[in-house]
């Protein structure tokens, strides 16, 4: 077995630590609605997640007493984020400064195994994480995919300082940690670990390779313990809560067999060409929504031309088979969801390896004054970094007021009715209730895409309308509903960016129950 007694080339300094971290908490700040720079994260999908999230401070249980899809774990961290703040997004925007600064500090360490690295060339951090997070596909902050590829970001580093600093196989340590790891994603949304799945075929391939099963048995038996050790507390809760069958029902049997299942006609049926079809074609869509996103995944690809040789082939055959599952498994469903793809920045900073190299070959073009070139890419740097965020899409509403948007002014209709009770109707909830400091009265609180193969939410929504259970019923604006027992009590309005940067018209109407 090779040595592994190397200089570990990945080791950060102070100073490159806190320039990380500073890079990451700043950038952060700037782009995502989240921040206390922002009135308010209007996002549907995160506003869901919240509403769980403040439901379960409150003592309620995710999918028994408020519906949603997405994994547990996303709602615990949610729940986190509302015991620090419950009225807005501030404790999601730290958890998504530490996402960020832990996204930072890998990508640069794996940089570092594979490229030469000079004081200045950190400056390159500073636009790469600028042009990550002012993606279109960021949208305003707070999703799953972005707090989840900083956590395979960990796991590849370790897979590629074992190619750099030994035989090509973790550390048992390692497998154990890639093991809690892997039950974090789990838990949050189990389509997230095609780039596992895809690392740990490539570990059996080199533990074959090297006729070494022993090995392998003690890395398997250690990454399946640190799954079981994070797995354990969130069984745990759902136990103690007689609530396992809503966990079962919710995030697996819906998210199997029924969340966004489209059917496809033509040779994209066959199965073996659909499993092709369908991830090739939801990616070339992803990158006509982001141009910004086909140009870091193009980066990446290059740096295969600028890793040494005698690393080349397992470094190659980790980045390839990983990346192949991780998109079969993202885009498995026929429909296209435009922010899937952005979990695959976790091995976008590959793309900074060749950069590293030009920049140092041009800082040695001068050689009168080895520090002038240097610090002119360093300005270019900080002055690309400055346009990306500029153009962030969600800079329409920074620094602005709580009044412009629709979810406080429609607070301002609910809250004359003491301790309302509210109803989402036909659209998913973008912070309704958060605004107006109230929970949701029901389970089936708003839209949640699914409606057409779980009739169980129109169902039960239906009955209590009909029974006039609501003080209030939200919709969309161009939805059309005559309610015997609900009037009219007028419309809210205000600015909203999707996530292909256009300007939309955004409105909706609310009833209130006729007093009898």
């Amino acid at each position: 077995m090779e040595n592994r007694q190397l200089t570990d080339k990945s080791k950060l300094t102070k100073l490159e630590l806190i320039f990380l971290i500073l890079t990451a908490v700043v950038t952060i700040t700037a782009v995502s609605a989240c921040s206390p720079l922002y009135p308010y994260n209007p996002w549907d999908d995160v506003n869901v997640f919240f509403d769980l999230g403040r439901g379960i401070i409150h003592g309620k249980v995710p999918y028994r007493d408020l519906f949603d899809h997405k994994g547990p774990l996303l709602h615990f961290i949610y729940a986190l984020g509302a015991l620090i703040s419950e009225r807005s997004f501030t404790g999601i925007w730290i958890i998504e400064c530490i996402a960020a600064s832990v996204y930072a500090v890998f990508s640069w360490k794996i940089v570092k195994l594979f490229a030469d690295v000079q004081k200045h060339n950190i400056v390159l951090m500073v636009l790469f994480t600028g042009i990550i997070y002012s993606l279109g596909i960021f949208n305003f902050g707070g999703n799953a995919e972005e707090l989840c590829f900083p956590v395979i970001t960990v796991i590849l580093y370790f897979g590629l300082r074992s190619i750099v600093n030994g035989d090509g196989l973790p550390e048992n340590n390692e497998a154990g940690i890639c093991g809690v790891l892997t039950g974090v994603l789990f838990w949050i949304k189990y389509s997230f670990l095609g780039f596992v799945l895809g690392f740990c075929i490539y570990i059996v391939i080199v533990s074959i390779q090297r006729k070494d099963i022993k090995r392998l048995w003690s890395l398997v038996w250690r990454f399946i313990t640190g799954f079981i050790i994070l797995s354990i507390p969130v069984i745990a809760y759902f136990l103690i809560n007689n609530s396992i069958s809503y966990l079962w029902d919710a995030y697996f049997r819906v998210n199997l067999f029924l969340y966004h299942e489209t059917s496809t006609s033509g040779w994209a049926s066959i199965p073996v060409i659909k499993n092709i079809f369908i991830p090739i074609g939801c990616t070339i869509f992803t990158i006509k929504t982001d141009i910004a996103f086909g140009g870091l995944m193009l980066f990446s690809a290059l740096s295969a031309f600028f890793i040494e040789k005698k690393l080349r082939r397992k470094t190659l055959a980790l980045l390839i088979i990983s990346f192949i599952c991780a998109e079969c498994l993202i885009f498995s469903k026929s429909t296209f969801v435009y922010y899937y793809g952005y979990i695959l920045c976790y091995g976008f900073c590959m793309g900074l390896i060749p950069c590293v190299i030009l920049m140092n070959k041009l800082s040695a073009m001068y050689k009168k004054d080895t520090r002038f070139i240097p610090l002119v890419l360093s300005v270019v740097l900080v002055a690309l970094y400055g346009f990306s965020i500029i153009n962030s899409k969600n800079m329409y509403l920074i620094f602005k007021s709580r009044d412009i948007l629709l979810q406080f002014q429609a607070a301002e209709i609910i809250n004359d009715t003491p301790d309302a009770k509210v109803l989402v109707y036909d659209t998913i909830d973008s912070g309704y209730y958060t605004a107006a400091g109230i929970l949701p009265a029901n389970r089936y609180f708003c839209y949640l895409n699914i409606e057409e193969n779980y009739p169980e939410i129109l169902e039960e929504q239906d009955r209590l309308i009909e029974e006039g259970y609501f003080d209030y019923i939200i919709v969309s604006y161009f939805f059309e509903e005559d309610w015997d027992n609900y009037e009219y009590e007028g419309e809210v309005t205000g600015p909203y960016v999707n996530y292909n940067r256009n300007s939309v018209y955004e409105g909706y109407k609310i009833y209130k129950r006729v007093q009898g």
